[in-house]
């Protein structure tokens, strides 16, 4: 009768020599993913900070022109805007102005805040569109945000800001407004 040969059942310390390198090499993989992601989010949180400082140059140009506009932002009854604080500054001599904003949350994909300017030149029911607008990151807390208009401006006596969706089954919902 022939001898069956006997059956190689690996043991766990042949188990664990495999095991060793690839978790090594799954905890080093997850630390170079971390530190780029980290090297990125630093990346976009100088460049906001750089952009930031140049609008407060700006917002400070606007604000010393004789005409300058500065109004605080009045919340709707909306929960989106409960947090929300700022100002607008507008100088209709340079058809320039500048939103700032503190707590402005981030929106949901096929989400946007948009600004509209209401002349008293115009119609009412024919505010302009000034800027669409949705903020990429939370960082930093307070948020400058530049705008011109591409119709002159005479006598602007209402700003508002409203929250638009992508999806045409829901309407355009108030947030925001300012006015002097």
């Amino acid at each position: 009768m022939p001898s069956t040969p006997p059956q190689h059942t690996p043991t766990s310390e042949q188990s664990s020599h495999w095991l060793c390198p690839v978790l090594i090499l799954s905890v080093t993989i997850t630390l170079v993913a971390g530190m780029i992601y980290t090297q990125r989010l630093m990346q976009q949180v100088e460049h906001v900070e750089q952009t930031q400082v140049a609008q407060y140059e700006s917002r400070s140009t606007l604000l010393a022109q004789p005409d300058a506009l500065n109004i605080n932002w009045m919340q709707t009854l909306n929960p989106i805007a409960k947090d929300i604080q700022g100002d607008i500054v507008w100088s209709t001599l340079m058809q320039q102005g500048m939103m700032r904003f503190a707590n402005l949350p981030i929106l949901p994909k096929g989400q946007q805040f948009h600004l509209w300017i209401h002349d008293l030149t115009s119609r009412a029911s024919e505010p302009v569109s000034i800027v669409r607008f949705a903020p990429a990151l939370s960082i930093p807390r307070e948020l400058l945000i530049p705008f011109t208009s591409s119709q002159k401006i005479n006598e602007p006596y209402k700003f508002t800001v409203t929250l638009e969706y992508s999806d045409p089954d829901k309407a355009t919902e108030p947030l925001l407004l300012a006015q002097p």
